[in-house]
């Protein structure tokens, strides 16, 4: 299908706040602005804001056309009076877009909640952290009340997912303090984009190993002159770092020896807190053995992640992961057998063929291992995976959110409570992905990336850099190219830009150290 957005009172600018909106309520439909004439399988929307000339007045109409019939086949329309809108404005607002373009999403979601007789859980809000929303709302000194009002009336937010967020917010504040109060504290990332296979959901930047390991050692070589640059230049400003996270990819896909020696590298030249935070991404068990654990432990590695992403090994195999149930059952006993770290396991919801008996059945054998977090995804089919290319489609159905009640059911009785969560594009349900943790087992780092309220030095391909000002939170971004060779010849340009945005915060927005 394809949907296309219309209006006499709206710029194309303004028309643009509303097509991420239109694809929660059609996940799979191709949107845009124009369209000539009426094509079949179409929906076409009109909306027009009366605003801020009165009397104010938000007019939405939906017309469907069906290929069968070749005639429309649904039309329905929405009207928001002035004292509707009124009421909405009155409740405390802590967007970033203007008026215009927050009642533009307000009308479309009436109209389209009609239209498809679906409420998405987040509301009107299309951004990835939802939680932001509300560290300003409390930041400006609304009330518990005033902000689940806000969160209500003004974003249209379900009551759970509400409550979810404040609940969220409420564990992090106390670690966004500290980063508050200690501006030189920095987290430190350091991306590892090699795989031994490639997952079919996954689009992020890895690739496999299968045919050779010559590229890994190509890699290890410029990155170990990133670290010594980065960590040189967070030397002479002052900049100590507080958390490390090596992801990927899959980093564990390193030797011992090549492992041992990325970390020694770490320790030597990147300045860091003697209690940092160290966490590696082990996310395929069939990269792990009882001596490589033991490595990162010895190392300094005080956080482990092991994903299998499901307990059942028909997905496993559909999805192009290359271990067994079996695997990772038995590296997460040898991993449990080593003491004094924090053990994270991954999920992911939505899972082709996978329905709310699998991951419920999933979510029981996880409960048996007693993990310390856990960190649970709603599937998102992005452009460069597989699962895009075979055509795979998202469910906006209530199975998914059926899913995401089990999942809050069982971190629960696991001891577990959410500490992080964020959104993605193209997200199986319009859900989220929520981060769980034992009480005083939470990652430092996930909160810190997730919220923004903490500069991150990204080094390696694919990494991203954000240079942030605690004064007021603004920031930076910069983005290491995803292909590796690329990134080899480039990082020094991105190091060159990181210092150039460090030293600009902290001339104008003093004081930054």
């Amino acid at each position: 299908m394809k949907i296309s957005l219309q209006s006499h009172t709206l710029s194309r600018s303004e028309l643009e706040a509303g097509l991420s909106l239109s694809r929660a309520f059609f996940s799979e439909a191709q949107t845009g602005l124009e369209v000539e004439g009426a094509d079949c399988e179409m929906g076409i929307i009109h909306l027009d804001i009366h605003y801020p000339d009165t009397p104010w007045q938000i007019e939405g109409n939906f017309k469907g056309f069906s290929c069968e019939t070749k005639l429309r086949s649904a039309q329905s329309s929405v009207v928001l009076n002035e004292d509707q809108i009124k009421f909405i404005l009155s409740h405390p607002y802590a967007g970033k877009e203007d008026k215009r373009k927050f009642l533009l999403k307000r009308g479309l979601f009436s109209l389209l909640v009609q239209v498809t007789g679906h409420t998405p859980p987040w509301g009107i809000l299309t951004g990835i952290r939802p939680s932001k929303i509300l560290h300003r709302l409390k930041k400006a000194g609304y009330s518990s009340e005033e902000r689940a009002a806000s969160l209500r009336e003004v974003y249209a937010i379900r009551e759970n997912k509400s409550q979810l967020l404040q609940e969220v917010v409420d564990i992090q504040q106390p670690f966004l303090e500290a980063m508050k109060n200690h501006p030189q504290d920095v987290a430190v990332y350091i991306g590892i984009p090699f795989c031994p296979t490639r997952c079919s959901y996954c689009s992020f930047p890895a690739y496999s190993l299968q045919q050779s390991r010559e590229p890994l050692e190509h890699y290890l070589q410029g990155l170990g002159e990133e670290i010594r640059a980065a960590g040189a230049w967070m030397k002479a400003r002052g900049l100590t770092a507080d958390s490390l996270y090596l992801g990927g990819g899959t980093p564990t896909v390193l030797t011992i020896p090549e492992m041992e020696g990325l970390i020694a590298l770490m320790m030597t030249y990147i300045p860091h807190r003697e209690a940092r935070e160290f966490t590696v991404e082990a996310g395929r068990p069939d990269t792990l053995s009882q001596e490589k654990l033991s490595a990162l432990r010895a190392s300094g590695v005080d956080r482990l992640s092991i994903n299998p992403q499901t307990m059942h090994n028909r997905t496993l195999q559909r999805i192009g992961r290359a271990h067994t149930v079996e695997d990772i059952l038995k590296v997460y006993k040898l991993a449990r057998g080593i003491p004094d770290w924090i053990i994270n396991m991954d999920l992911i919801i939505g899972l082709p063929g996978e329905g709310i008996t699998d991951i419920r059945e999933t979510l029981a054998k996880i409960k048996v291992l007693e993990p310390d977090n856990l960190t649970v995804h709603a599937l998102a089919i992005k452009r460069g995976s597989q699962e895009h290319e075979r055509g795979s489609t998202q469910n906006l159905g209530k199975e998914l959110e059926g899913m995401q009640e089990a999942v809050m059911a069982a971190a629960r009785s696991m001891g577990m409570q959410p500490y992080y969560l964020y959104r993605q594009k193209h997200i199986a349900g319009n859900l989220e992905n929520i981060g769980f943790a034992k009480p005083g087992l939470e990652c430092r780092y996930n909160i810190g990336i997730m919220e923004e309220q903490q500069t991150v030095i990204g080094l390696g391909a694919g990494a991203s850099s954000k240079i942030v000002n605690p004064k007021d939170f603004s920031l930076v971004s910069f983005h290491h190219p995803a292909n590796w060779q690329v990134y080899l010849n480039r990082w020094r340009e991105t190091q060159r830009k990181r210092e150039e945005a460090e030293k600009f915060l902290a001339k104008h927005l003093r004081p930054l150290y």
